[in-house]
């Protein structure tokens, strides 16, 4: 069994710098094509906020999401199974209040029980559209209204009004996560939840943090402002909820190494 576990851990170990050395090289590239072909491309993305807002909609849905659907299929599946969990003392017979902030194309709408009522909220208009042709796929779930706003300031969202609020990989994106969790508390019932799903950053000290942060520039034009190295944990921690529990998710498939470490969980208001 001892020597089992050395050949797994040599066996990591080897597979952490070759996927390091890897992505030191997909990044000089990237960053050579930024700064040459593609330079007419990164300048458009840096002085439009509308471009770059509709350009990541269109990677994100055409893009993004096939390349990894069946690994993050996995781990969001994880997550509801967590708000399951935390439900099972809930009169079945009301229907959940949902607010989904930083919805997107709605790839969390498979995953929400019967008998929800959904409101969702995202400052990107751009995936308005996408999420008005996937929301029809999911008729177990009662659409309520879209709300285009920052989740900082949700203007016209009523304190005490939700049972539940998700958000996944959001905080990697979002302006404030501190005022995010102070808006997300407002509107939450007394205890009410709010599930959690964000990619993080390596540990310091990993080269893998080293890594993130040298392709953050270029991953925050395209990805309209998401941050590989940014870790909600403390905050959520911080944000005066009665209970939060933490799990953590290291993926291995060496497409998601930028992404490889993620924190899910649940905290009650």
């Amino acid at each position: 069994m001892t020597n089992n576990i050395k050949s797994y851990l040599e066996t990591e170990r080897m597979n952490a710098v070759f996927f390091s050395i890897l992505y030191i090289c997909i990044g000089f590239i990237w960053w050579l094509i930024a700064l040459t072909v593609g330079l007419p491309l990164t300048l458009l993305l840096m002085l439009s906020d509308k471009f770059r807002s509709s350009f990541f909609t269109w990677v994100y849905v055409n893009i993004a999401v096939p390349l990894q659907r069946r690994e993050v299929y996995v781990i969001r599946n994880k997550v509801f199974q967590i708000l399951k969990d935390s439900l099972v003392n809930k009169n079945s017979l009301l229907p959940l209040e949902i607010l989904e902030i930083g919805v997107g194309h709605g790839p969390n709408l498979k995953f929400y029980p019967e008998k929800c009522n959904l409101t969702v909220l995202d400052k990107n208009k751009y995936f308005e559209k996408e999420f008005t042709k996937n929301k029809n796929k999911y008729p177990q779930v009662s659409y309520q209204k879209t709300v285009i706003q920052p989740a900082e300031c949700m203007k016209g969202v009523e304190d005490n009004s939700f049972d539940v609020v998700v958000s996944t990989f959001f905080h990697c994106s979002c302006d404030d996560s501190a005022a995010v969790l102070r808006e997300v508390k407002r509107v939450l019932k007394p205890g009410g939840k709010y599930l959690f799903l964000d990619h993080t950053g390596f540990p310091e000290g990993d080269i893998g943090l080293f890594i993130q942060r040298f392709f953050n520039p270029l991953w925050s034009l395209i990805f309209d402002g998401c941050y590989l190295d940014k870790n909600p944990s403390k905050q959520i921690k911080e944000a005066g909820f009665s209970d939060v529990q933490f799990l953590k998710h290291i993926s291995l498939n060496f497409r998601r190494y930028l992404l490889r470490h993620q924190v899910l969980g649940i905290a009650t208001k």
